[in-house]
């Protein structure tokens, strides 16, 4: 079985990592720590979506995360609101 790795409930805010992360978090298996970037696990949990794994959130929380996290516009697509007036 492959090793697991597990959350130290560690957090960094660091932005001289990646200017386009806000947020990190450290995890560790057997004597290796890394760290995993938030915008790094909104990408896995849109692909865990669209495969079905967890419930669809709303384009309006989507749409939100984009603001935050722009590289997530490359995976997420959010509808145009049909009434939206121009």
């Amino acid at each position: 079985m492959k090793e697991l790795a597990t959350p130290t409930g560690d957090v960094y805010k660091n932005w001289d990592i990646r200017e386009d992360e806000k947020i990190y978090f450290l995890l560790q298996c057997k004597e290796n720590e890394f760290t995993i970037g938030l915008g790094d696990l909104l990408e896995c949990l849109k692909f865990a979506e669209e495969k079905g794994e967890v419930p669809a959130l709303p384009c309006d929380w989507w749409a939100d995360m984009m603001t935050i996290y722009p590289q997530l516009c490359d995976i997420v697509e959010v509808p145009d609101d049909e009434d939206e007036e121009i």
